[in-house]
């Protein structure tokens, strides 16, 4: 009853992870987002951390590379940071 009532917890309060162990479209969108404005790695890091999400460089690469699974706090900042829709991200 416990691990149900945290993993409640988590969904409410952003935390709920996206997985990509068998599917890496989410981070190569993200990367594919960065390249297009022109952007560094640390420039989206650095507006993450301005919006209150706790996330560093190396984490950041390996959310791009599909070995980092985003919470949703993190997908809904970059929907601000991009300027774009969810589904920008699940773009085939």
């Amino acid at each position: 009853m416990k691990k149900a009532k945290d993993k409640e917890a988590r969904k409410i309060s952003g935390l709920e992870r996206i997985s990509q162990r068998n599917n890496h479209l989410l981070g190569a969108n993200i990367k594919r987002m960065r390249i297009e404005r022109g952007l560094r790695n640390r420039d989206i890091v650095c507006q993450l951390q301005l919006r209150g999400i706790e996330i560093y460089s190396s984490s950041y690469s390996k959310l791009e590379a599909g070995k980092f699974n985003p919470t949703v706090d993190i997908i809904r900042a970059l929907t601000h940071i991009y300027q774009c829709g969810y589904e920008e991200f699940f773009r085939e």
